[in-house]
């Protein structure tokens, strides 16, 4: 891998975050950065998927209340 431009504050904050959680250098930081955007990016595409399987049945939901409903009315009116 190649050098990678940081500003001097960036490379303070590499530094911090390397002692504070004991890591032996700055790739390795690096490496656990990855994998916890690597987590975080899976778990909101998880959330989008489940919250548009719950839009799906939802939907689903109204329309069988929907017609349910209308099949309620139609036979209320037929007794």
């Amino acid at each position: 891998m190649g050098a990678i431009a940081v500003s001097k504050k960036e490379e303070e904050q590499i530094e911090r975050l390397r002692k504070e959680l004991g890591i032996s250098t700055k790739s390795g930081l690096i490496r656990v950065a990855l994998k916890a955007l690597e987590k975080k990016a899976e778990e909101e595409r998880l959330r989008r998927e489940i919250q548009k399987s719950v839009q799906r049945c939802a939907e689903a939901d109204r329309e069988e209340n929907q017609e349910l409903l209308s099949a309620g009315m139609a036979r209320h009116s037929t007794d």
